[in-house]
């Protein structure tokens, strides 16, 4: 038997259609997930109008300087979002101060802030006779990971070397995961693990208003 050949205007039919659903598909596509940024946008732009009114008001009224502990909100919110941060400390010997760029993850359970370094390291050298650090944290907006370039932080605290390896392992393991590009500053058997726990904290907004906070204070 001879087979039935399609006749060119069912041919012609069925071409459209795939060329209909072709065009329509990414189309749809598109538009979903522009709403769904849309959506995601309007979010982050009322939690950032949340912060800037809440240290607005706190700078207003001076009377409820220093916060108490935890960590205030917008901290904890630029801290979450953040990796980057400058950590300078004093060098007892030339008696002069060393900076240094570090990654850090920050962990809301406990309030402290991890960080990685080099044992051979003038660094590392200057953190065993000293415990006493200052942090620069700045939400650099670059488009991604809703930092804004609004706020800058300047953290006062206590930076001690992890010595027990239950802990340092605890702490190096959630600092690799948050940052996973970077297994060789974190990874390594020179690697030793710092902790930071903050003491003090002075937060600026792009309106040059600034908030104070005081861990000791909170805790009389």
């Amino acid at each position: 038997k001879k087979e039935k050949m399609s006749s060119p205007r069912a041919t012609s039919s069925l071409n459209t259609a795939i060329a209909a659903v072709a065009f329509v598909l990414p189309m749809i596509y598109i538009y979903r997930k522009n709403k769904r940024t849309v959506a995601e946008q309007k979010v982050f732009k009322e939690e950032r109008e949340k912060e800037r009114a809440f240290l607005s008001s706190l700078v207003k009224n001076p009377s409820s300087q220093p916060l108490r502990p935890p960590l205030p909100d917008i901290v904890r919110r630029v801290l979450s979002r953040c990796s980057f941060a400058y950590l300078s400390t004093i060098d007892v010997d030339s008696t002069s101060s060393h900076l240094s760029l570090m990654r850090f993850t920050y962990l809301p359970e406990e309030e402290t802030i991890i960080m990685s370094t080099n044992v051979k390291t003038k660094k590392y050298d200057m953190l065993e006779k000293q415990n006493g650090v200052a942090l620069l944290i700045h939400d650099f907006g670059d488009g991604g990971n809703n930092l804004t370039g609004e706020y800058s932080i300047t953290l006062n605290g206590t930076c001690s070397v992890v010595k027990d390896v239950v802990l340092a392992e605890k702490y190096r393991s959630a600092h690799l995961k948050n940052n996973p590009d970077y297994p060789q500053f974190i990874v390594g058997k020179d690697i030793a693990i710092l902790r930071v726990d903050v003491v003090t904290a002075r937060i600026c907004n792009i309106n040059d208003e600034v908030l104070k906070w005081n861990v000791v204070s909170g805790n009389k």
